[in-house]
């Protein structure tokens, strides 16, 4: 999956990180409706037009609560108006020029929502592919893009991720979000994982703003509240997956865990390995412990960071999550647009080994999503 040659002189490199690729593994664009409607029929276009995108969205959520729309940096709007993200050149500009990044992959996390009528949640979950095709992926060779599914439809999915990914190579992932029906590792969901399997691509799973994860009692109060309680709801999607059987069906899937932290990944195969010695008849099924499924089958991205108060500790957590066997699934990832994006030089700690930099910036990426990266051009 070539970038297609480009060179360039990378912009704001601090020292130490001049020779370093850099792959951003989750960048959200916002394509307005109008844009969007162009890629679909006359039937459903007037229905957009008649009814709104917004039936039934609940003005309170938490992530509203950021009082910045859509949850962007307010420097993020293009200079002809929009939201953030909603032109790929001022993103180009702001994002892929400014860090002097090599690719950076497009997933969109409210591409449907399940409020519409199937047959409209279908037709703008084509055209958004469609779209990031025309729109984004020709506009410069550093842009690469997830292919939008459907959980309310994962058979039509399933033929989507096929035609997508037949028109081009520049598309590196099927992208779910984490607002599903049934926990992810229900058979609701296989035709997607079959397809993803077929065409060789990874499964990413990204959080659909906090507003979609809900605590066991209800909604949350506060926007803090959502944010740090990722980690609980990413445990029980990697259960899921693992004691449902899905790695023993598709035992070449790979799934991309997007915004959902990293930093519980060894305690949670500590305890999953703990209760299958006790309680494994239950899951007779199984053919390894499940920690060695968690090693085979998932990465991570970086945002939100993992920011202690003291250095050292993360060289700790880094060092045992590398030492249980998943150092080469950590990835970066800004979140741009987002008001809590990161640099990739600055949510990393500075002392880190050049090497653990290499493979969170570069090498875990270009060996997940086959990437062929070019030489930079000498300053």
């Amino acid at each position: 999956m070539p970038i297609g040659g480009a060179t360039y002189l990378a912009k704001g490199r601090p020292a130490g990180f001049e020779d370093f690729l850099v792959i951003d593994t989750d960048v959200h664009n916002n394509p307005p409706a109008s844009a969007l409607t162009a890629y679909m029929s006359q039937r459903w276009r007037d229905y957009a037009s008649l009814v709104g995108w917004g039936r039934g969205a609940s003005s309170a959520s938490p992530v509203r609560l950021t009082a910045r729309p859509n949850a962007n940096r307010l420097d993020s709007v293009p200079p002809g108006g929009g939201m953030g993200g909603s032109d790929p050149d001022f993103a180009r500009f702001q994002l892929l020029d400014e860090y002097g990044m090599d690719a950076a992959i497009i997933s969109h996390i409210k591409g449907t929502t399940g409020r519409h009528p199937l047959d409209l949640q279908i037709e703008r979950t084509r055209a958004l592919n469609d779209y990031n095709a025309a729109e984004w992926l020709a506009s410069d060779p550093r842009w690469f893009a997830s292919i939008n599914t459907l959980h309310t439809a994962p058979d039509w999915s399933a033929g989507e991720v096929h035609r997508v990914a037949g028109s081009s190579d520049r598309y590196v992932q099927v992208l779910m979000d984490t607002h599903l029906e049934r926990p992810a590792g229900d058979p609701m969901y296989w035709p997607i994982y079959q397809a993803a399997v077929d065409r060789d691509l990874p499964v990413a799973i990204h959080v659909h703003g906090v507003s979609s994860l809900r605590s066991g009692v209800g909604e949350w109060t506060f926007y803090f509240e959502a944010r740090t309680s990722l980690s609980s709801y990413a445990q029980g999607l990697v259960s899921s997956m693992i004691f449902n059987g899905v790695f023993d069906r598709f035992p070449t899937l790979k799934i991309v865990l997007i915004e959902l932290q990293w930093s519980w990944a060894v305690p949670l195969a500590w305890r999953m390995d703990a209760a299958y010695e006790t309680m494994r008849e239950e899951v007779g099924h199984l053919q390894r412990k499940p920690s060695e499924y968690f090693r085979d089958h998932f990465w991570f991205t970086t945002q939100p960071a993992f920011d202690p108060e003291y250095p050292e500790q993360f060289d700790e957590v880094y060092g045992l999550f590398s030492k249980e066997g998943f150092g080469d699934r950590l990835m970066f990832s800004s979140d741009y647009p987002h008001w809590d994006m990161d640099s990739p030089f600055e949510s990393l700690p500075r002392g880190l080994d050049p090497l653990v930099k290499r493979r969170i910036l570069e090498t875990n990426a270009h060996a997940l999503y086959q990437l062929e990266l070019p030489g930079r051009a000498a300053a």
